[in-house]
C-alpha cells in the first residue's frame, strides 16, 4: 500500500468526520489481538483504531491496523472504511453496511475487499448475510522478484458469501453480555465460507459513555470436511468510548 494512497485515504476520512461531526455522536474503538496460528511462527500482535460518527439512523467509521508482532516486515497492514444505515421494524433492529478494506498479509501481496450485508437484531439473537467481492495484488516488490507479468499481478474472487450467526444471554440495553459467534467476517479478514470462526464475546459498561470488551477467536480449517484441522486463535481485548 503506497504512502500517497493512504495519505489520501487519512484525509478523506478526516474530511468525512470533521463535516458530520456537528450532529453526529463521536467515538473510537481501540482493540489489541494476540495469538496463535498456523503461518504466525510463534506469537503474533496487532492493534487496531477506528474513529466513528453514529446517529440513530446512521454510522461512519473508518480505522487502521498496525502489526506489532509478525513474522512479515509489514508495520501498517490494513485500513478500513464503513458506513451503516439502521433500521427499525417492529420488535427488530436492522443494519445496511457497505464496507471497503486494504490489508496486506506479507511484503509480497496484499488484498482488497468490497461489500455488503444487511443484520438484523432482535432480543438474544443477531443475523448477518452479505457479499463481497475481493482482489489479490502482488505488490511492487513481487513483481519485481519475480518479473510477474501484468495479466498476472491480479486475481478476483467475485460474490463471496459472508455470514454471521449470534446469541447473546442477555439483550443489548444491558450493563454486561456474554454471547457466542459463528462466522466468516471479522473487522479486516473476511475468510472463505468453508473456514468460520467460533467467537466468544462478552463486554461490560461501566458507565453510559465507556464499553469495556473481550473476545476469544477459535479458527479451524475445512470445517465442513469429516476431519477438522485447526488453524489458531487469538484474545481480544478493548474498549469502545463514545465522547458525547
Amino acid at each position: 500500500m503506497q504512502p500517497i494512497f493512504i495519505c489520501r485515504i487519512t484525509a478523506f476520512n478526516l474530511c468525512l468526520i470533521i463535516c458530520a461531526a456537528v450532529n453526529g455522536q463521536p467515538g473510537m474503538n481501540l482493540y489489541t489481538d494476540m495469538g496463535v496460528n498456523n503461518v504466525s511462527d510463534g506469537i503474533f500482535i496487532k492493534s487496531s483504531f477506528s474513529g466513528y460518527l453514529a446517529s440513530a439512523k446512521y454510522r461512519v467509521e473508518t480505522g487502521f491496523q498496525n502489526d506489532l508482532r509478525s513474522p512479515g516486515s509489514v508495520m501498517f497492514s490494513g485500513c478500513t472504511i464503513n458506513a451503516s444505515r439502521y433500521i427499525v421494524a417492529g420488535r427488530s433492529r436492522y443494519e445496511l453496511k457497505g464496507f471497503c478494506t486494504w490489508t496486506i498479509s506479507s511484503g509480497l501481496l496484499r488484498e482488497n475487499n468490497i461489500g455488503a450485508y444487511i443484520k438484523m437484531m432482535r432480543r438474544h439473537f443477531e443475523m448477518a448475510l452479505g457479499t463481497n467481492s475481493r482482489t489479490y495484488v502482488f505488490r511492487n516488490r513481487a513483481i519485481e522478484d519475480f518479473e510477474i507479468d501484468k495479466k498476472c499481478r491480479r486475481l478476483h474472487e467475485k460474490l463471496n458469501i459472508m455470514y454471521s450467526f449470534c446469541y447473546n444471554l442477555k439483550q443489548p440495553d444491558d450493563k454486561w453480555n456474554i454471547g457466542l459467534t459463528l462466522t466468516d467476517m471479522d473487522h479486516y479478514i473476511i475468510s472463505q465460507e468453508t473456514n468460520p470462526s467460533l467467537c466468544l464475546h462478552g463486554y461490560f459498561k461501566p458507565s453510559s459513555r465507556i464499553c469495556l470488551f473481550e473476545e476469544f477467536w477459535y479458527k479451524a480449517a475445512g470445517a465442513p470436511n469429516l476431519a477438522i484441522n485447526h488453524f489458531g486463535y487469538f484474545l481480544r481485548t478493548g474498549i469502545i468510548w463514545n465522547f458525547r
